[in-house]
């Protein structure tokens, strides 16, 4: 199959309506539609110091915002939640006009429920909630409540099954897993990840050892800049891209 260059998205009318279009669920189904979302930079690093917001693009941004928009719960592991200093949801401005009611509820997935999610979540009006395994501490779990968070203990069983059940509980049709990675193998293991949204950051991270920094490379990496000129696809699923490398490409 020949190469082609891949349309560009912006901002602009058209772009927004493709990106909206382009998360619609495949099929419609009673069951929550679970969709997951990556970042990870052309090498295949999925952060940077620590976070993976330091990959981003504009566009990420707007994609990023689109499916909160879409979205009736949000779903986050805690140890992404904390590192990242997640806050409540809020509906950018730019697709508040596709979306009725409410911004959806931030629901933090945890096994040890530590004070540092505690604090997160508490004083946020039940717009951060938090969703423990089975079995977690109950007495963590009779802490947050006591500090106002509303605590969803998980069946028991699998991850995912339980994720889902709960979604299903809390009548989401549309579910935003926002990571970490770890969480999203799991669940991807278990079936329970229905879409995945896979951003590919216009770079390669190389290095990172801080015992060999130099001007320049503060952090012990390098950030290579590429611009992607040609992706296609097969009938089996596979994507294959051809990336422009260095300076030239920005």
């Amino acid at each position: 199959m020949l190469s082609t260059r891949p349309p560009a998205i912006g901002d602009d009318p058209a772009s927004l309506d493709a990106i909206w279009a382009a998360l619609r669920p495949e099929s419609p189904t009673a069951a929550p539609v679970i969709r997951a979302v990556m970042i990870a930079s052309v090498d295949g690093t999925t952060t940077v110091d620590g976070r993976s917001g330091g990959l981003g693009t504009p566009t990420d941004r707007l994609v990023y915002d689109a499916m909160r928009a879409r979205a009736d719960l949000v779903l986050v592991g805690s140890g992404t939640a904390v590192a990242e200093d997640y806050g409540p949801a809020e509906v950018s401005p730019v697709w508040a006009d596709r979306r009725t009611g409410p911004a959806p509820i931030i629901l933090v997935l945890t096994r040890s429920l530590p004070d540092e999610l505690i604090d997160l979540c508490a004083d946020t009006d039940d717009r951060m909630q938090i969703a423990a395994a089975h079995e977690t501490d109950p007495r963590l779990v009779g802490v947050a409540r006591a500090r106002g968070v509303t605590v969803h203990v998980l069946d028991p069983g699998p991850t995912g099954a339980a994720v889902r059940a709960l979604a299903t509980r809390l009548h989401a049709a549309e579910v935003d897993f926002e990571g970490g990675p770890r969480l999203l193998g799991e669940l991807l293991a278990e079936g329970a990840v229905d879409d995945l949204v896979l951003s590919v950051a216009p770079e390669a991270i190389v290095g990172g050892d801080d015992s060999t920094l130099t001007p320049g490379h503060e952090h012990g990496y390098t950030r290579v800049p590429m611009r992607v000129v040609s992706a296609f696809s097969c009938p089996l699923g596979g994507l294959y891209t051809r990336w422009v490398v260095g300076e030239a490409s920005r």
